[in-house]
């Protein structure tokens, strides 16, 4: 019988595990054979030891069982995503959310992915939409060097990959009058809704799709009604939905809205 668990993602062929607490050291072995065993594309199985924290967004893990190594590429949509679990943020659970943005991006459109990690959102609008140019902008090092590679896995030359804090690269494109038909802010948890950023280089009619935290979706769309307030911004929002469960009774949402002035 499969030990409990709380909680089992695979990525690419690495499978992270979540146990109760207490949950011996025996057991969590005995649960990590167990998936190598059933999961033909699994080739190693770690523990995740702490929460998710920081801007980068990441966590440490633990060796449980197969090959010793926290690399992986993840095969998803028809795209390649290569990362380091350990130094990289990447959910698989919002593939869903990269194929449906995706849909709604146009050829002629000028993309802007703020918070990009190794770019899996980047790529995915690059290479279904086929949009006119994707700019992905990422704080981590490391992940731009991913972010890179995964262009280049996935023959792309419309994604351009900028490393740096949002707060500083976004007035530099503002300052070179470049401006953005669609904006993708998949955020790590902060207090900071960066929405000011996304206002300096939204064109007039320009669609954000904003990702929030909280219990209720009311919270998430009073701040940015707030936010745009303060830029003398009127918005119009076309779409708020739940994009998955972080905690309990705590949700995180997905608001699409048009800027209209």
């Amino acid at each position: 019988m499969m030990p409990k668990l709380s909680g089992f993602d695979i990525i690419g062929s690495l499978a992270i595990l979540k146990f109760p607490e207490g949950t011996g050291q025996g057991r969590k072995k005995e649960a990590a054979k167990k998936i190598l065993k059933e999961i033909k594309n699994v080739r190693a199985v770690l523990e995740k030891i702490e929460k998710i924290k920081g801007r980068l967004r990441t966590y440490r893990t633990k060796y449980l069982a197969g090959i010793k190594t926290k690399e992986t590429t993840h095969r998803e949509n028809g795209c390649l995503f290569k990362l380091n679990i350990d130094s990289c943020y990447f959910s698989p659970r919002l593939s869903n959310e990269r194929l449906e943005i995706s849909k709604e991006i146009k050829k002629n459109d000028n993309v802007l992915v703020m918070f990009a990690g190794v770019s899996p959102f980047s790529i995915a609008i690059a290479k279904l939409a086929k949009p006119k140019k994707v700019t992905s902008i990422e704080l981590g090092r490391e992940c731009c060097k991913y972010a890179e590679e995964n262009v280049r896995l996935n023959k792309l030359n419309n994604v351009e990959i900028l490393q740096g804090d949002v707060k500083r690269i976004v007035p530099k494109l503002a300052g070179k009058k470049i401006k953005f038909e669609k904006i993708i802010m998949s955020r790590p948890q902060l207090k900071d809704t960066f929405l000011h950023e996304a206002f300096l280089v939204a064109k007039k009619g320009a669609v954000v799709y904003y990702y929030g935290f909280g219990k209720e979706l009311a919270e998430i769309i009073g701040e940015i009604e707030a936010d745009a307030k303060k830029e003398k911004k009127k918005i119009q929002v076309l779409k708020a939905k739940k994009a998955g469960e972080i905690a309990p009774y705590k949700y995180r949402w997905r608001i699409d809205f048009k800027i209209l002035n």
